[in-house]
């Protein structure tokens, strides 16, 4: 509850680090291990686990917190989208690593030393005696529907978890110099001179030999190798079958039109800007209003009046104010009025709408025909799932695909073999239509095709397009090397290009050798048709995309004269380097430039550091999440 907990009191508790060791340990992520382990756990660490009611309490404060940030209302379902359910989960995972060392540690908190820091919070300080105050401390807490107890409890945690990181990372920075070094090492250049080498610059490969070209089939068998094939028999339900014969009323549409306004998926609800204050009574509060309502500043008006800093929930829905009173009123409230009220928690308050954003209707004709859509689609997936019951208890008494086709009056398809692809036998794909997608453009399909027995029906399964299928594979043609005359001309092809490449190769190492033993660029593309010597300055931290990444290496692994050759960026070609000059940077990084340097390099030792802490914690603890009943807490529906 550390980051959670700050989060929701941010605005007064400024003086604690709560959050800080969740933010420096983002980088660690959350493994996708999964394993069967039962209970109500979205987490699992070890023997610790972080529950269903954990997360969800954590997911509902970050995102009210992102809305009211924001001025957004996202929902849940948005939210997932966005992946806030991972950056929460990150929260947790690490808190509870960080909690399992801590124990094992042995590492408690002295209470005193936890009472010093809730009194040096600014924002629990007498105004006027700068003074701990246990009453202000207290209307806080409650305006912000955290109790004592779970404070206290965040307190303790906080305190733990700092006597454990700073002894890890505490105190990592990179010295001036070392920036300095690293910066003059990426800005360094090289001159070089170079060329590029095509199969133009070789002679043509002859064609193999009979037994060459064996030879080369049987080396490379896997290119010559036709793949399984399966002949099944389909059946399929998929909505886009029964769409044509669906009706929607023009009353459903409207319905569902205005289901989706309610949801908040279409249009925009009713925003306002609402200042709330905390007043010390019925009459502070009344003062307060009346100096609001005179168009005095809300923060001039705590400050004159001795309360703690205005709440400012700036252009919110209903729902994003805490206080379920203040939501109430403020939004029977007229624009820029102002009125005291007793809060839901018994907390006075002075209260002003300084905007309101009216709500925006959407277009009916513009989303009619998704809606049509939509609801065409949810009611043939209806009738297919009543249909696939019938199918299931036909299944169980034994009846074949043919007789259940023949029982519900459903055709079935038949495929005269296919690959793992979707594709038959002279390589055409199955894809189908856009409206109607063919069996290669369905994984499910093809996976439950592949791992079925031969000439027994698979139970129905889920289709990508949400109908049900089930396959009987009737005949298999087993992976086999394709016959000699039929690859004959595709592996004299391969085998000629294989052997230019060889040429290439060879041309450049003769090339690189009379460099070597004296001849100079210039003379050894004399030899060479229409060939140009091309100059460039190279960057090692700016990598050119005209060479490539071998020429790049070893340029800079190499002395002023080296010559170097490697595989140019374009296939089948080769580039020959000659280092001409090494131009070491002069150039010193100040300001800006050597604080960015800095910090990305601490950052980067401090990354590698808390990577190496993790998997010491996690050696003998398996971590594993439950990616499923993320979905179910938070009411997503599967796609």
């Amino acid at each position: 509850m550390t980051k959670t907990i700050g989060e929701k009191i941010r605005n007064f508790m400024v003086a604690i680090l709560v959050g800080l060791l969740v933010v420096a340990f983002a980088v660690w992520g959350v493994n996708d291990v999964f394993t069967a382990r039962a209970g109500d756990s979205i987490v699992t660490i070890g023997d610790s686990d972080i529950t269903s009611q954990e997360f969800t309490e954590a997911f509902e404060r970050q995102l009210q917190t992102q809305n009211r940030d924001n001025g957004t209302s996202i929902t849940n379902a948005e939210a997932y989208k966005s992946g806030l359910h991972n950056q929460v989960l990150q929260e947790l995972v690490t808190n509870e690593i960080i909690e399992i060392d801590a124990n094992d540690l042995g590492v408690g908190v002295n209470r005193r030393t936890a009472r010093n820091v809730v009194k040096e919070i600014a924002n629990f300080q007498n105004d006027l005696t700068g003074e701990f105050s246990e009453e202000k401390m207290d209307s806080l807490l409650a305006q912000n529907r955290i109790t004592r107890n779970q404070f206290e409890k965040d307190i303790y945690n906080t305190l733990r978890r700092q006597q454990t990181i700073p002894a890890i990372i505490g105190g990592i920075s990179v010295p001036e110099i070392y920036s300095t070094q690293l910066y003059r090492y990426v800005t360094e250049q090289r001159k070089i001179s170079f060329i590029t080498l095509t199969h133009d610059d070789i002679i043509d490969a002859k064609s193999p030999t009979e037994a060459e070209l064996k030879s080369f089939i049987d080396e490379f068998s896997y290119a010559y190798t036709a793949p399984e094939y399966r002949k099944i028999t389909l059946l399929r339900l998929e909505p886009f079958d029964i769409i044509p014969d669906m009706k929607v009323s023009e009353d459903e549409i409207l319905a569902a039109f205005q289901y989706k306004i309610d949801l908040g998926e279409l249009g925009a609800p009713e925003k306002r800007t609402v200042i709330q204050i905390t007043a010390l009574d019925e009459s502070s509060a009344k003062k307060a209003a009346d100096m609001l309502s005179s168009g005095q500043d809300p923060n001039s008006v705590a400050n004159t009046l001795g309360l703690i800093q205005p709440e400012i929930y700036t252009n919110v829905v209903k729902d994003q104010i805490l206080d379920p009173i203040t939501a109430e009123e403020s939004f029977k409230m007229n624009e820029t009025e102002s009125k005291s009220i007793l809060g839901s928690l018994g907390n006075w308050y002075a209260i002003n709408v300084s905007s309101i954003s009216p709500a925006e209707s959407p277009n009916y004709e513009l989303q009619k025909e998704a809606l049509r859509q939509t609801l065409l689609t949810e009611k043939a997936q209806e009738e297919i799932y009543d249909i696939t019951g019938t199918i299931e208890d036909l299944m169980t008494d034994g009846l074949t695909l043919e007789e259940i086709s023949d029982s519900i009056n459903w055709p079935l398809s038949y495929y005269n073999f296919i690959d793992r692809s979707g594709s038959d036998q002279t390589g055409i794909k199955m894809n189908g239509l856009e409206a109607i997608p063919g069996i290669a453009s369905d994984e499910s399909i093809l996976e439950e095709t592949f791992i079925a027995d031969l000439g027994f029906e698979t139970d129905l399964f889920e289709t990508r397009n949400g109908g049900y299928a089930s396959v009987r594979v009737d005949e298999i043609i087993d992976s086999q090397r394709m016959p000699y005359e039929e690859v004959k001309y595709l592996a004299t092809q391969a085998w000629k290009q294989s052997q230019k490449n060889i040429l290439l190769n060879s041309l450049a190492t003769e090339i690189v050798k009379d460099i070597n033993e004296g001849l100079t660029l210039k003379e050894v593309v004399l030899n060479l048709k229409n060939k140009s010597i091309i100059e460039q300055i190279i960057i090692r931290g700016q990598p050119p995309q005209n060479l490539g990444n071998s020429i790049v290496i070893d340029i800079f692994d190499s002395n002023k004269g080296a010559v170097v050759q490697g595989d140019a960026p374009t296939k089948n070609t080769k580039q020959i380097a000659i280092l001409e000059e090494v131009l070491s940077s002069e150039e010193f990084p100040t300001g800006e430039i050597l604080k960015i340097i800095q910090d990305r390099s601490s950052q980067e030792i401090s990354n590698d550091v808390q990577n190496a802490y993790q998997q010491a914690i996690l050696k003998d603890k398996t971590l594993s999440e439950y990616p499923e009943k993320v979905k179910v807490v938070l009411g997503i529906a599967e796609e």
